[in-house]
């Protein structure tokens, strides 16, 4: 009896490896959300505003990323391809030994493949192929855990929904006071031009009857006064 148990759990681990075991651990929806606010942070658009090039590898990534979460929460969902994804990390406060690698603009280029079946390993693996910490998604693990057999009687079917920007998070607030204070400190003279250039020509077009009959004016009133000029 002794001997069969052994050759049982050798045949399991052998089958199921250990690897496979821990990630089958899972977050909700709602968890993933919360653990990848770091990610978000960093590649949001509005922090790219005059880089946009960037700006928009990073939208087409987000929609990408967003898509293959949702089909992750689909129930029965097993048709996966790996998924190529590249984005531009911004880092918050760059340290001098860091120059060379984000360069001048405080920014870079980090690609990586999404293969994975579950949240918790989407999750991990998005972080720390940006270098970011995962310390606070083990607490959020450790409460999946504590949570598994509610979990296991209800079936997570509610997909993540985004808002026009794809960004904001349901059941959680988004950081929309930071970025709102982000996007102030960044106009600069290019983005307002940029923003303001359809209303500016809309009003030039709609000035110009005014300054023929202004010119007119001018002509015939110097005519009358025999004035050379009026400025």
């Amino acid at each position: 009896m002794f001997f069969h148990w052994r050759t049982v759990r050798r045949l399991c681990f052998k089958k199921f490896p250990l690897q496979l075991i821990i990630q089958a651990r899972t977050i909700s929806g709602a968890d993933a959300v919360n653990a990848l606010r770091p990610f978000y942070f960093a590649v949001h658009p509005d922090f790219f505003g005059q880089h946009p090039r960037e700006r928009e590898i990073n939208e087409n990534s987000l929609k990408r990323l967003n898509g293959y979460l949702e089909n992750l929460q689909k129930p029965g969902f097993r048709s996966f391809k790996p998924t190529r994804l590249t984005f531009y990390v911004r880092e918050k406060e760059q340290n001098p030994s860091d120059v060379q690698s984000f360069g001048a603009s405080g920014f870079r280029a980090v690609s990586f493949t999404l293969h994975t079946r579950d949240l918790l390993s989407t999750v991990l693996d998005i972080l720390n192929s940006c270098s970011l910490s995962t310390e606070h998604v083990q607490s959020l693990n450790g409460n999946a855990d504590a949570q598994s057999n509610q979990r296991a009687r209800r079936t997570f079917s509610r997909p993540i929904k985004w808002d026009k920007t794809y960004y904001s998070f349901t059941g959680f607030k988004d950081p929309e006071e930071e970025l709102e204070q982000a996007q102030r400190m960044e106009i600069t003279l290019s983005s307002w031009l940029e923003n303001n250039e359809e209303s500016a020509a809309k009003k030039l077009k709609d000035s110009l009857p005014l300054r023929k009959e202004l010119d007119r004016l001018k002509d015939e009133l110097s005519h009358q006064l025999q004035l050379s000029d009026i400025r």
